[in-house]
């Protein structure tokens, strides 16, 4: 019952859109960057969730079994026998997230939140292309960097640093260099989060205003009032599903090879590995309002439906790509050894001891980002490439809430029918 109710928890937080929950806060307590920073942060909570809740459900339960025959508690299980396992994916996700908050931080700028979104907007309004290829290369300098502290972490974590086990004297552990660096990263994540904190002003009264203002707010969402996009509720509707659909397909198509590729475990050799990393972080790191509006001004906005699906495959080729190698780096030698052994070539090698241990994770992966994909008709709205989108859009600039959630609400339904899908898959897969 505890599992059931924590999904149910972070299944809300994680399907609704952060530019919805910026909308709720910016009602409850004003423009500003600290409605952004709560509605991300609200977001990243229902998406870190339900990743690391999949990390560990992947761990090993010989491991657990093994601790727990020491007479360890449920505590020392879960330090123990749990939180090593789940180390290298958690700390993927966290920078992963990181820098998806970075690239959202640019679309809420251009709504209202500040920053660089707002210029970015506007340099596309007055044709300014240089300066919006300027604020595109800042972005990815910045998710370069955290792709760089990624993939450090990472091989430490995962041991590919380490030249064997330090002697153990008595019961002291010994310091790695790997534990240094979970120490090091786990140390400086909250001291970050505090200069970040004060650098937005969000000390406690203002979170005890949005806290009081929230609840207030309520009031200016519900109850919903469908009849202003009942004629366009069933055609958008159908419209923001194909180009989901069609950019979660053309994205899987180049993103699993491109992750095969990016990870170090799979990769031919160390430059096809480090090219192919190079490429994600370069797709990943270009911000979605960037990308949507370079495909408008170059397919035009009278095809805006067919230049937001290149654009949201661009940004799905990334997505994929990014889960698939850091899921691929995590998978057992065990499988691959015996295949091998077997007499078994490099493509039988990929398709059943790699791809056979993938197989449950890809299902999800391409589940999320299916369900990412209809969450982003809001950025196509803002450019006009989306007609629901534009219409939730419009509604926001009018401060019409209780429309708001009328347009929300058929979005939710169909990403929470996703997610339902992928919890049967991956249990069936499991």
């Amino acid at each position: 019952p505890l599992a059931h109710d924590a999904r149910q928890l972070i299944t809300p937080l994680r399907d609704l859109f952060a530019a919805v929950f910026f909308v709720f806060f910016v009602a409850a307590i004003g423009v500003g960057p600290l409605p952004g920073v709560l509605a991300l942060g609200l977001h990243s909570v229902g998406m870190l969730g339900k990743l690391f809740a999949e990390a560990v459900e992947r761990t090993d339960d010989g491991v657990r079994d093994a601790v727990a025959g020491t007479g360890a508690g449920p505590l020392q299980r879960l330090a123990g026998g749990v939180l090593p396992q789940v180390g290298p994916a958690w700390t993927a996700a966290i920078l992963y997230r990181l820098d998806i908050n970075f690239r959202s931080s640019v679309l809420l700028g251009a709504v209202g939140a500040g920053g660089v979104g707002i210029d970015l907007k506007t340099a596309f309004g007055f044709t300014d292309y240089p300066q919006a290829v300027g604020i595109g290369i800042v972005t990815v300098g910045v998710v370069m960097l955290v792709e760089g502290v990624s993939v450090g972490l990472r091989g430490l974590l995962l041991g590919s640093s380490t030249r064997g086990v330090p002697p153990v004297r008595g019961t002291r552990v010994p310091w790695t260099r790997a534990r240094a660096a979970a120490h090091l990263a786990g140390w400086s994540g909250p001291a970050l989060a505090l200069v970040a904190f004060w650098q937005v002003d969000a000390g406690p009264r203002a979170l005890w205003h949005a806290l009081t203002g929230s609840v207030r707010a309520l009031g200016e969402f519900f109850p919903p009032a469908f009849g202003p996009v009942t004629p366009i509720l069933a055609k958008g509707l159908e419209q923001t599903c194909a180009i989901a659909l069609g950019a979660t397909f053309l994205g899987v198509l180049a993103g699993v090879p491109l992750g095969l590729l990016a990870a170090r475990t799979v990769a031919p050799n160390p430059a096809v590995r480090l090219t192919a990393r190079a490429v994600c972080v370069v797709l990943r790191s270009v911000p979605d309002l960037l990308l949507v509006l370079l495909f408008v001004a170059a397919i035009g906005l009278t095809n805006g439906p067919v230049a937001g699906t290149f654009a949201l495959a661009v940004f799905t080729v990334a997505l994929v790509a990014k889960l698939v190698a850091d899921e691929a780096e995590e998978l057992r030698d065990g499988p691959r050894d015996a295949v091998r052994s077997a007499g078994a070539a490099r493509g039988q090698e990929l398709t059943v001891a790699i791809l056979g241990q993938l197989t449950p994770r890809l299902v999800a992966t391409t589940l999320y980002a299916l369900d990412v994909n209809l969450r982003a008709f809001f950025v196509l709205g803002i450019v006009g490439a989306g007609e629901l989108g534009y219409a939730l859009a419009q509604n926001i600039q009018a401060l019409n809430y209780d429309v708001v959630t009328a347009v929300v609400l058929p979005i939710f339904v169909v990403v929470l029918l996703v997610e339902a899908v992928s919890a049967g898959l991956r249990k069936a897969l499991r």
